[in-house]
C-alpha cells in the first residue's frame, strides 16, 4: 500500500514538472505572438497607427507645457490693503471675559449619624478573618535573594 502511494506521488510530481516546462516554453514562444498576429490581420494598420501616435505623444517636448505652467506660477498677484473698521475694535465683541477667583475654605469633616448606622452597611458580611502566620512567610528558602 505504501509503495502504491509513493508511486502515485512520484507520478504526480513528474507530471507537474512536465506541465510547468510546457507552460514556460509556451510563454517564451508567445512573446512575438501579438506582433505576428497583427501583421497577418486586418487590424495591422490601426494598431500600428495607434502605436505611432503613442510614441509621438511620449516624445513631445515638455518645455512648452512647463513654460506656461511656470509663467502662471510666477505671476505677481496683488491684493488691496485691508482697512480697520469700527466693529473690529469693539471690545464687547472680542473682549476676554474675566473671572473672579475666590478662595474657597473647606469646612472640617465630621461624623454624621448615618455613617455609624450598621444596618446601612451590612457589617457582618464585611468581617475579615484575623491574619495568621504561615510557615512559608518565615522560611528563608522562600525569601532568598
Amino acid at each position: 500500500m505504501k509503495t502504491k502511494n509513493n508511486v502515485q506521488k512520484t507520478i504526480l510530481r513528474s507530471v507537474a514538472v512536465i506541465v510547468s516546462f510546457v507552460l514556460i516554453s509556451i510563454t517564451v514562444s508567445a512573446q512575438d505572438f501579438w506582433k505576428k498576429l497583427l501583421e497577418n490581420s486586418s487590424f495591422n494598420q490601426i494598431a500600428l497607427a495607434m502605436m505611432e501616435t503613442s510614441k509621438e505623444t511620449a516624445e513631445l517636448p515638455l518645455e512648452t507645457t512647463t513654460i506656461d505652467f511656470n509663467s502662471v506660477l510666477l505671476e505677481n498677484e496683488f491684493e488691496p490693503e485691508l482697512e480697520m473698521e469700527n466693529w473690529m475694535n469693539n471690545e464687547n465683541l472680542f473682549g476676554v471675559f474675566s473671572f473672579e477667583m475666590e478662595n474657597e475654605i473647606e469646612s472640617d469633616l465630621t461624623l454624621q449619624g448615618w455613617m455609624l448606622d450598621e444596618n446601612l452597611f451590612q457589617v457582618e458580611q464585611n468581617m475579615e478573618m484575623p491574619l495568621e502566620m504561615e510557615a512559608w512567610m518565615t522560611s528563608e528558602k522562600a525569601w532568598e535573594i
